[in-house]
């Protein structure tokens, strides 16, 4: 128990008190209430975002392996998808959550993962291209560096983000100079010899595809690929940034990054998929890869980007709601990006559903989740869960584009409320309360001393700060008397 709670007792989150004929109700009783009769239970919803922390600690420690695709739940010994790792964006999504919800130990174990396959990757991936420096990966991994089915050529650059993300928010400089930077440096190789230099001087990726749309070969400029790529070049630009050094590399990407081919907006409004135009409004595909420079990318944001942040919102409506469960733990995280917290919330409900049996490979047709709460892609699949509590972190707090924005995504549905322990990039962790839908109060925890920037809807407070020191703002962003 000391063990558990010294991790699971750092977050705290209130979104409304149940009444005592609730909580008198076992878990199923309740999600069938919430799933059948249109129930209001924002403890349940609480509870289920607690659940995907106490997962993630429970299958994610260090010294162990990664969380595979069932975390480490698995009955059998040929489990759904071999219980592997799935580079397309299964395992990833399994640690969204760590760093904003207050679990960074728990991420090592996927950043040590990845580390020691360096070599192994290395040799398969010049096999498979030549001579190239750096290596990348196919979509299918187990414990030991086998890969199968697809070639998945940014899959690399997704894995460099979680060691980004795991200095972004810890701020450990000596990590990111021994692990992360040397991993994102090489990765950065692979794509210098790899991407397509046109006449035009836009740098293309020349064998991308959209996971997982089988219908199309691979070709230049895939959205999906060209994000990816344009991620991993930014995170290594301040990476070295922050190291205050290798300079001449460092401009060298940053002059890349300017000439790769960037996201654009298609005829009905959408974020093309694909550099050739195809999309489909009738297209529900349970992947929206192209989406990415939305969450957990920062390309397109609605404060720099927003032509291409309504276009993304286009793309989400044509992709409609109904999908498996991790389809919708991603869409919940997108929309929470877009500010629409009651948007985000709706997918929260469906995701929330009671199902029973596993009709097909892709999920129940409620794409929900079990009396037990793990998600119901079936047998079991953890990233609908993990996915889903980083949801809720982007509904309250989010930190991606240069400042720490407080209640961006709040639904309706949680009108009053608090959380405590939440964790934004620079080093900061926030506790917050909330009534009638409006910021009360907000404490900002400097762990690293850096300077910072804390916004609410149009108020704004900055100041430098103290490692250890604890400010105290007002529902204007005020500094409370004493400040720290």
């Amino acid at each position: 128990m000391a063990d558990f709670q010294a991790l699971f007792g750092r977050v705290s989150l209130d979104l409304g008190r149940p009444s005592l004929e609730l909580l008198a109700k076992s878990t199923r009783e309740r999600l069938a209430d919430y799933t059948h009769n249109n129930v209001a239970d924002p403890h349940l919803e609480a509870l289920f975002c607690q659940f995907g922390r106490y997962l993630l600690i429970s299958c994610s420690r260090p010294g162990s392996l990664p969380a595979n695709l069932q975390g480490v739940w698995n009955h059998s010994n040929r489990p759904a998808w071999a219980g592997d790792y799935h580079s397309n964006i299964n395992v990833e999504m399994n640690y969204w959550p760590a760093e904003a919800a207050n679990l960074a130990e728990c991420h090592v174990p996927f950043i040590d993962y990845v580390d020691s396959l360096r070599e192994v990757y290395a040799k398969k991936t010049q096999k498979h291209y030549g001579e190239v420096r750096g290596w990348t990966l196919q979509t299918m991994n187990n414990a030991c560096g086998v890969q199968s089915w697809k070639w998945n050529p940014p899959g690399s650059a997704w894995y460099a983000q979680h060691l980004w993300e795991h200095y972004a928010f810890g701020r450990d400089i000596d990590y990111l100079r021994e692990t992360a930077y040397p991993i994102l440096k090489e990765i950065c190789h692979f794509w210098e010899d790899h991407l397509k230099r046109r006449p035009d001087g836009t740098l293309v990726t020349p064998d991308g595809w959209s996971p997982e749309q089988y219908k199309y070969e691979p070709e230049e400029g895939v959205t999906y690929d060209q994000e990816l790529v344009y991620d991993l070049f930014t995170n290594t630009i301040e990476a070295a940034d922050a190291l205050g050094e290798d300079e001449e590399f460092r401009d060298h990407i940053a002059a890349m990054r300017e000439d790769l081919l960037k996201p654009a907006i298609g005829s009905w409004g959408q974020l093309k998929e694909w550099e050739i135009e195809r999309d489909d409004p009738e297209d529900k595909h349970r992947h929206v890869s192209h989406l990415f420079a939305l969450y957990p990318g920062r390309q397109i944001s609605m404060a720099q980007t927003p032509e291409l942040a309504e276009a993304c919102r286009v793309s989400l409506n044509a992709r409609g709601d109904e999908s498996t469960g991790w389809s919708r733990a991603w869409k919940i995280n997108f929309w929470a990006r877009l500010g629409d917290g009651d948007r985000a919330h709706r997918l929260l409900r469906s995701l929330l559903n009671l199902v029973t049996g596993t009709k097909t490979i892709y999920g129940d047709s409620g794409g929900g989740v079990y009396s037990n709460l793990l998600c119901s892609h079936p047998p079991f699949q953890i990233d609908g869960n993990l996915g889903a509590t980083a949801g809720y972190c982007e509904m309250l707090l989010q930190s991606h584009a240069g400042q720490i924005q407080l209640l961006p995504a709040l639904p309706a549905a949680w009108p009053t409320g608090s959380v405590k322990g939440l964790c934004a990039r620079g080093g900061f962790e926030v506790e917050m309360t909330w009534k009638d839908s409006r910021l009360t109060s907000a404490v900002i925890h400097s762990k690293s001393g850096h300077p910072c920037r804390v916004t609410y809807k149009d108020k704004t407070w900055e100041s430098d700060t103290k490692a250890e020191a604890s400010y105290h703002l007002d529902q204007n962003l005020n500094s409370q008397e004493g400040g720290i």
